[in-house]
């Protein structure tokens, strides 16, 4: 028997309980640019640093200037300058505001760390200028880690490139030795540069030497000059030119591959440990005495199973006049070598050469090559 089934009343409907109400959602508005600050209570994020070398009225203030008025890194991010070193010539902080650039200045009153952080601090920047000082022995050690150091050029005047080569050679070939780039700033001519080829290529052989001239033109500063002909199979190296073939071999040892060398003026035989390869080469004074380096090459050769040869192949019986215990112990030596292009455990271009007649001899009048002097 069917039933009607009278539709539900109104009353049954479940209660609806009042919906909160929803208030406006705030208007998103843009994310501002993340700065590169230090992190509190942690590790700083590193900001590009660049540094720029040279003495007093060198040109710095200027290269700086010219360099962020002449890019467009204002168009992503902002830019620090630190000064250590006031000369004659000033910023335009009119014309550095346009590129979002702030300048401070160091005045010695605080800690070189403490005035670094505090004005990043201030100034959150995404790269920073250092004009530094010569005269501050140090002064880049002492920078903070967040300053990630990516260029370093040195700015040499002409007009007193004498001078301070002369005078202050020490603290020149620091700044040099410290540098990718090193700019002769006025250079009339480029053959006035050569004289200053090799020194300034014993203080830094990586890197690059511009000339400026007057008119702000730049070309490359050294050409290659070297006392013999690549063309020839077999080079003569003497205590004369022991020094550009050392340069050049170092640069491109690829030139001497195959060819035969014949040294006969004496060079000193080292090794570090008894199993160590033997090197040959010569201590030269780069500055001062404070500043001395073994410019050497690794000799190798074949291994050899007589009785009279040592761990690494080189036999007694090669050395003409030379007992095992200079061997040993060193010596001075002239000698005859094949030659080798390769690479050493770093994956560095690197000439070896392979004996093939070794002279015992008496050591040089000067144990020292002065490289000091001008040539």
């Amino acid at each position: 028997m069917s039933q009607n089934i009278d539709p539900p009343h109104a009353t049954d409907t479940p209660e609806v309980k009042n919906t909160p109400e929803v208030k406006d959602t705030p208007e998103v508005k843009d994310t501002p640019e993340v700065k590169n600050t230090p992190e509190v209570g942690g590790a700083a994020a590193p900001i590009e640093t660049r540094l720029v070398y040279g003495f007093l009225d060198a040109g710095k203030t200027h290269y700086i200037q010219d360099c962020i008025l002449n890019d467009y890194f204002y168009k992503y991010g902002t830019t620090l300058i630190l000064c250590f070193e006031q000369g004659e010539e000033s910023y335009d902080p009119e014309a550095l505001s346009s590129r979002r650039t702030t300048t401070a200045y160091y005045d010695g009153d605080k800690d070189v760390a403490e005035f670094c952080r505090c004005q990043i601090e201030q100034a959150r920047p995404d790269r920073i200028y250092v004009e530094m000082n010569a005269m501050m022995q140090g002064l880049r050690d002492k920078f903070p880690a967040c300053m990630n150091v990516t260029f370093s050029i040195t700015l040499i005047d002409w007009a007193t490139l004498s001078l301070y080569f002369t005078n202050f050679k020490q603290l020149m070939n620091q700044m040099v030795a410290a540098s990718q780039q090193v700019t002769f700033r006025g250079c009339p001519s480029k053959d006035s540069l050569a004289q200053y080829s090799q020194p300034f290529r014993l203080m830094n052989h990586t890197a690059t030497y511009l000339r400026q001239d007057p008119m702000g033109y730049h070309e490359r500063a050294f050409d290659r000059f070297l006392p013999f002909s690549l063309e020839d199979e077999v080079i003569t190296i003497t205590e004369k030119n022991y020094i550009p073939f050392w340069l050049d071999a170092l640069e491109n040892p690829e030139h001497y591959e195959g060819k035969t060398l014949c040294f006969r003026d004496p060079l000193e035989l080292r090794r570090s440990t008894e199993t160590s390869p033997w090197y040959a080469g010569r201590v030269v004074m780069i500055c001062c005495m404070a500043d001395l380096q073994f410019m050497s090459f690794e000799l190798e050769s074949k291994p050899d199973s007589t009785p009279d040869s040592d761990s690494n192949g080189i036999r007694e019986s090669a050395l003409t006049g030379a007992p095992r215990r200079m061997i040993n112990e060193g010596g001075w030596i002239t000698f005859d070598a094949l030659t080798r292009y390769g690479k050493d455990e770093y994956g560095r271009k690197q000439l070896k050469l392979r004996p093939s007649r070794i002279l015992r001899a008496a050591p040089p009048e000067h144990l020292i090559m002065n490289s000091n002097s001008v040539q």
